[in-house]
């Protein structure tokens, strides 16, 4: 009897973590799908607002809204995935996917010069999208980002 007990308790604790496992994944992951775009509004690195989509083009915002350092998030018209457009020096722009390519998770905003997956712990320099650290081997896709005026405006993703 406390033989079948122990066994019957071990394997619904294995169920319940399995299940926390996955529920937290597919909270990031679907968490990607947010439909407003945002951009950094305080000066803040990782601060962000609502910011409102191009109407003609792809998606753009003004550049004082993204920091050195920081980020504003846009949505790729491709696919509908975040898209962070960065400043990691001064005057200089780039736009980095949001999509882990690990497993698909959503990353956090740059910190510290750097991407953080929080499903498996990949993270990625916010300047180029390296991987610094796995179990993600490929670096964060592309995009083009160009200056016109004070906007930002992401174009299409790159090739590799």
């Amino acid at each position: 009897m406390r033989r079948r007990a122990l066994l019957d308790g071990g394997i619904a604790a294995v169920a319940l973590g399995g299940a926390g496992l996955l529920s937290g994944s597919l909270t990031a992951t679907l968490g990607r799908d947010d439909d407003t775009a945002t951009a950094a509004a305080t000066g803040t690195p990782g601060a962000t607002s609502p910011v409102p989509q191009e109407q003609n083009g792809g998606p753009s915002v003004p550049a004082a809204q993204v920091p050195v350092g920081g980020s504003a998030t846009v949505k790729d018209p491709a696919s509908g995935d975040a898209v962070y457009i960065v400043q990691p020096a001064a005057g200089q722009y780039a736009g980095l996917s949001s999509v882990c390519t690990h497993s698909g998770c959503a990353v956090n905003p740059p910190k510290d010069g750097q991407l953080y997956c929080p499903c498996h712990g990949s993270k990625f320099d916010a300047a180029t999208g390296a991987v610094i650290t796995g179990p993600a081997v490929k670096p964060l896709p592309k995009y083009t980002v160009t200056k016109n005026g004070d906007q930002l405006r992401l174009g299409p993703q790159q090739k590799s």
